[in-house]
């Protein structure tokens, strides 16, 4: 089965919040089958940042949507985007 690449901007709704720890909830609740390949900081402005993560999944119909909507219930996400989506 082919895997997909998903590169997502996940900014975080507390200016002061540790991007680590936000990172660390991200990957705790991640769907079955779901993993983060990699992941860094992107600077935003002004000293705010953003993490930048790639998660790898089987390309598999409603996975994408699963991570969305999963991301979006995660406590300290403000708000994502999704920047990229590759099959690899």
């Amino acid at each position: 089965m082919a895997k997909v690449l998903m590169v997502v901007r996940i900014l975080p709704r507390d200016s002061e919040m540790d991007l680590d720890r936000l990172l660390e909830e991200v990957r705790r609740g991640l769907p079955k089958d779901v993993s983060v390949s990699d992941s860094r900081r992107e600077e935003i402005g002004f000293g705010l940042e953003a993490l930048v993560v790639g998660f790898l999944m089987p390309e598999v119909d409603g996975m994408g949507e699963a991570l969305e909507r999963y991301l979006a219930s995660v406590e300290g996400v403000g708000e994502f985007d999704v920047q990229s989506v590759t099959r690899v």
